[in-house]
């Protein structure tokens, strides 16, 4: 009879504890969104003779564009996952007489995620051909392993840098608009 009264308080503290945790835990559904237009001077470009494009950014947890929570509480980031990567490419190509009409250019490459203090820490994303005339984000191949890798990223700075290294393959003058967004939920651990 006296363990039980010993184990009753015991497990009142330890699920006291649990709940207390809990509350102090706290999960904020967010995007990170980033947008940029491209110019793609005349000309065929090939698989074998690309048109390269380069875009260099960061994802900043301090941003106006994260929720005021998280940008006041980020030092107490206890989790960031990622559900996806979703990639938009549209664009037209402009006829002779200024009027655009749609023709198919495909994007690919791989945007690459790094700590700024520290380069050499990146993970890689593939991004498989995407076309312009997509009417709807391409989610992009994200493992279990590259999602917790940039994860990981964000724990030694609330900043963290991409590179979109891509290759666009189609004819021009084309101009278009690459959108990518990046779902994620946010833990934070909030007294």
């Amino acid at each position: 009879m006296k363990k039980l009264v010993y184990i009753l308080p015991l497990l009142l503290v330890l699920t006291s504890c649990e709940l207390v945790e809990e509350l102090l835990n706290t999960s904020y559904s967010t995007t990170f969104k980033e947008s940029f237009d491209i110019q793609i001077p005349e000309g065929q470009y090939t698989q074998d003779s690309p048109f390269l494009i380069l875009k260099e950014e960061d994802i900043d947890l301090t941003d106006d564009e994260f929720p005021q929570e998280v940008r006041t509480g980020v030092s107490e980031l206890l989790d960031i996952q990622f559900q996806s990567v979703l990639l938009l490419f549209q664009g037209k190509t402009p006829d002779e007489n200024e009027k655009a009409f749609e023709n198919e250019g495909m994007i690919s490459g791989t945007i690459v995620f790094s700590n700024p203090d520290d380069p050499a820490q990146n993970v890689e994303v593939i991004v498989p051909p995407v076309s312009s005339l997509n009417t709807e984000p391409v989610s992009l191949p994200l493992p279990d392993n590259v999602a917790n890798s940039i994860a990981q990223l964000f724990f030694g700075s609330p900043r963290v840098q991409f590179i979109m290294n891509l290759q666009y393959v189609g004819p021009a003058p084309f101009e278009g608009e690459v959108s990518m967004e990046i779902p994620m939920e946010i833990s934070l651990g909030l007294l």
